[in-house]
């Protein structure tokens, strides 16, 4: 008597099932390999690209009265950590970076994305100087926005290597909940 059962069959469930011979060498011939997950992008939001560089110089001093005149010469007050929890101790760098080109990349990408994203950081004696002292790229943690005129006040940025296993909150869009029944009674 013959048993007939539905089985999903990949390579992973081919090899664990092949030893104890739930299937035939005809069996082998028919299996697929699952399908490429295909991404489509939405119209509107921004494209994952290369990584865009901000500039960065740097600074010796913080407090209030340094920030203030960072901000009044057009410049952004920002800090890199080296771990995600930096801010206890460890590694950091106090850096200035222009506020337009901060502001610039909000507006452009939106406050969630520009904070999912990850950013290369040249650092350099002056801005309009071709010398790099650093090179790294970034995941910004925190942008803080003045209240009245959303203009920048200072950038946390965390090092992000290509080992770094960083958490980052990812923006989710939700198309159509405009017209979705749950969504409109609430």
């Amino acid at each position: 008597m013959y048993r007939f059962q539905r089985l999903t069959l990949t390579t992973k469930t081919l090899h664990r099932h092949h030893n104890n011979c739930f299937f035939s060498q005809a069996a082998a011939a028919i299996i697929e390999e699952p399908p490429s997950i295909q991404t489509t992008l939405l119209d509107g939001l921004p494209e994952p690209g290369p990584l865009e560089t901000i500039f960065a110089i740097p600074r010796s001093d913080s407090g209030k009265n340094v920030s203030a005149k960072e901000r009044k010469a057009g410049r952004v007050p920002s800090i890199v950590f080296e771990q995600e929890d930096g801010h206890h101790g460890g590694n950091k760098r106090l850096i200035s970076v222009k506020k337009n080109r901060i502001r610039n990349l909000v507006n452009e990408l939106g406050r969630p994305f520009f904070l999912s994203r990850l950013f290369e950081l040249d650092v350099r004696p002056q801005f309009e100087s071709d010398e790099v002292i650093e090179k790294v790229r970034v995941l910004p943690k925190a942008v803080h926005l003045h209240a009245g005129t959303d203009e920048p006040l200072n950038v946390t940025f965390i090092r992000a290597p290509s080992h770094a296993l960083l958490k980052v909150d990812i923006p989710l869009v939700f198309r159509g909940e405009d017209i979705s029944p749950g969504l409109r009674k609430g």
